[in-house]
């Protein structure tokens, strides 16, 4: 039985959105890169909060683990290269056949954005015309 849309080279995948706690799903391809990925993920925040400028610069993996007492816990695996990336789909094909791909994304905004967000004056002649304010006088008296 076929599924439409349903591309049997990508896993599915949850990603939490700095330190969110609800997590998005999506679709991962087999043979992403990191700088793909990366560009996926804040594709993806743009289109839940078409608001918010801010981009994906750390993605970390989620690897669960298991220890002979049955307990579980999550190992955090930091992503640095495309090695890491195929390291995650080794390592959720041997031990999590089911499931998703589990991911942290942290968000930053671009040093652009902040500049651009600050009101500042930029030169001297603006800074005195703030500082010496209106020229009419104001009286709080009656007129």
């Amino acid at each position: 039985m076929e599924f439409p849309g349903f591309d049997p080279n990508t896993k599915l995948a949850a990603v939490y959105y700095t330190g969110g706690k609800q997590p998005h799903l999506f679709r991962i391809h087999n043979d992403v890169t990191l700088s793909r990925l990366k560009d996926q993920l804040d594709q993806i925040n743009c289109q839940l909060n078409h608001r918010d400028t801010r981009r994906v610069v750390c993605v970390e993996y989620r690897c669960l683990l298991s220890n002979s007492v049955s307990s579980l816990r999550f190992s955090r695996m930091k992503l640095t290269n495309d090695d890491d990336v195929r390291t995650i789909f080794y390592v959720f094909g041997q031990y999590s056949t089911r499931g998703s791909i589990e991911l942290d994304a942290s968000l930053v905004r671009s040093a652009e954005q902040i500049l651009k967000n600050l009101n500042r004056p930029r030169n001297y002649e603006e800074i005195t015309a703030l500082l010496e304010g209106p020229d009419d006088d104001i009286s709080l008296g009656d007129p």
